[in-house]
């Protein structure tokens, strides 16, 4: 099952913990130009509200269908990043972070051995939108629930300038 969490990352702001992901994470969003709003908007001690999406099986069909909407196939889609769904797509969406600040692509850090993926919560929000029609018209209830789940964690992510944080169990 995948957990999402909107609540704030689990890092230390202090330069005195030397906290290399958020040192990281602060360069990324220094060079995306979200740095001030990064230290100084963003939720650091509010947990908001947690959500089960669904299975990775559910999510693969998002994905999937998130693709065909496109017209390309989801392994050309992830090969070549040819999709206007990047963030539906090409984040795992079943591990690491979306921030509410606007950026086109999904992108991966490596802090100590370990990939953390990072999206734009505000960015998958649009991508899950441009699917609303598409999901109306789904008979698979556990995609329709799973993209409804990620449409309302990035809703409240924008909302409280919160981190959503993915987690599989």
């Amino acid at each position: 099952m995948i957990t999402a969490y909107v609540k704030p990352l689990p890092v230390s702001c202090k330069k005195e913990d030397e906290d290399y992901l958020y040192r990281e994470l602060e360069i990324h969003m220094q060079r995306l130009g979200h740095l001030v709003p990064f230290r100084e908007e963003l939720n650091w001690q509010d947990d908001i509200q947690t959500v089960e999406v669904g299975t990775d099986d559910t999510l693969i069909k998002l994905k999937k269908t998130a693709a065909k909407n496109d017209g390309v196939f989801l392994f050309y889609a992830k090969i070549t990043k040819g999709t206007v769904y990047q963030h539906v797509i090409m984040h795992p969406n079943n591990e690491g972070f979306y921030l509410p600040f606007r950026f086109e692509e999904p992108f991966y850090i490596t802090v100590k051995n370990k990939k953390y993926w990072i999206g734009s919560s505000i960015r998958l929000a649009e991508e899950l939108s441009w699917l609303e029609i598409t999901m109306k018209n789904t008979d698979d209830e556990s995609v329709v629930e799973c993209w409804s789940a990620l449409k309302a964690m990035c809703e409240q992510s924008i909302n409280t300038m919160s981190p959503i944080l993915l987690e599989k169990s």
